[in-house]
């Protein structure tokens, strides 16, 4: 039995790696994850915006128009640690 933190990490490591790391590591300024406990799994999401930077001036922007260009999103199960990928837009 996984821990909360153990499930968290693995999602975004494994989210990150769909994604290719050099490349989420390239465009870390523009780039987010989320995770959330969701009872027997963790949810977890990583996006990144190769396009448009979210930081205008001092202002974090986060609106509809500054969609990711490229996301993963999986589910790492608690009991045996296993990644279901959800979606994933490849660069």
């Amino acid at each position: 039995m996984l821990t909360y933190e153990k499930a968290k990490k693995i999602g975004i490591d494994a989210c990150i790696d769909k994604l290719g790391r050099e490349f989420v590591m390239s465009h870390k300024d523009t780039a987010s994850s989320a995770f959330g406990d969701r009872g027997d799994y963790v949810y977890c999401f990583v996006g990144v915006n190769d396009k448009s930077p979210y930081n205008k001036g001092n202002k974090l922007i986060l609106t509809s128009d500054n969609k990711y260009s490229f996301v993963a999103r999986c589910t790492v199960d608690y009991v045996d640690g296993e990644v279901k990928f959800l979606e994933c837009t490849l660069p």
